[in-house]
């Protein structure tokens, strides 16, 4: 019997995609309870051919295409595709632990109250290398790493969260919620996220348990391109332009968003003058970290001016 599908969305990645599934073939979970579902979101590449092969290995692989773009798309495509009751989300880029699976479901069938929402420890694979020098520590979570200790616990705070590439849900508070937010998440090479913040933040106002479970773990390979200053700069701005989004999305008045305008480049104003004192310093770390903030400000300007500019509600 089906006990749980896990997910795997993925747009191109087939230089990576065949380690996921290998770690997904080498579940503890007896074979027989699970499936695999495989969400190409608009692929050009050997995708296929790759999901072919695994599924001549491992018959519960499922190929399903979704030709709208977007990563928010292919997640809802999968959430209304699958066969069991729950749905464990992996990144196409990550690997799971053998027992990712079988720690998710026993979450979800034992624990009390039942959580909506089950995710895990997810380590970041530098591929035998440390981070960089120049990577503030804590820009780190912007590669969707996340450890919120060794111990389960289910989150009461909303400074803690859990990550897209090792989330697993209640198929039926997914939908009841909404799916994740079309306008939000990645499109193609465009670094908009907070779908699943915002997902999570409708979980919690409608009083659905979330639970961190440390042994459900999986490592997220850091790929090269994304090891450098261009990118991180350029993924902290949209995680800026995100934000108001998952805040309060098209929900306000012109005026509110022109308020928030008001509030953003009063804070600019006060990030460069503390980023000239930590250049005068001299600060390196205090200066990136700075530096950093400024741009992700920025972002979140850019949103509000847009929010102006479409009227509010």
């Amino acid at each position: 019997m089906l006990c749980i599908s896990a997910a795997v969305c993925t747009h191109n990645g087939a230089a990576v995609l065949g380690k996921a599934l290998r770690s997904l073939a080498a579940q503890t979970l007896p074979a027989e309870q699970f499936e695999v579902l495989v969400i190409d979101n608009a692929s050009t590449d050997s995708t296929k051919a790759i999901v072919e092969e695994a599924a001549m290995r491992q018959p519960s692989v499922r190929y399903i295409f979704e030709a709208k773009l977007g990563l928010s798309q292919a997640r809802n495509t999968a959430a209304r595709a699958v066969r069991s009751p729950f749905i464990a989300y992996l990144d196409d880029d990550a690997q799971a632990e053998p027992q990712w699976l079988e720690t998710l479901l026993e979450a979800f069938e034992t624990l009390r109250p039942a959580p909506a929402c089950v995710g895990g420890l997810v380590s970041l694979d530098w591929t035998g290398s440390a981070p960089p020098a120049w990577l503030p520590k804590k820009f780190e979570a912007l590669y969707s790493g996340l450890d919120l200790g060794s111990e389960g616990h289910f989150l009461t705070s909303p400074d803690e969260y859990l990550i897209g590439a090792n989330m697993a849900f209640r198929v039926t508070a997914l939908l009841a919620n909404g799916g994740f937010d079309q306008n939000l998440g990645r499109k193609g090479s465009r670094l908009i996220s907070g779908e699943e913040s915002a997902l999570l933040n409708r979980f919690r106002a409608n009083g659905l348990p979330l639970y961190y479970a440390p042994a459900a773990a999986v490592s997220h390979f850091v790929h090269p391109r994304r090891r450098n200053p261009k990118w991180l700069v350029s993924r902290v701005y949209w995680d800026g332009a995100s934000q108001p989004h998952i805040d309060y999305g098209r929900t306000k008045s012109r005026r509110f968003y022109a308020l928030q305008a008001g509030r953003d480049i009063k804070r600019l104003l006060q990030i460069s003058g503390e980023l000239l004192a930590a250049f005068l310093r001299p600060d390196r770390v205090k200066s990136a970290e700075t530096a950093l903030s400024l741009v992700q400000r920025w972002g979140r300007l850019r949103t509000h001016l847009a929010l102006i500019a479409l009227g509010g509600e």
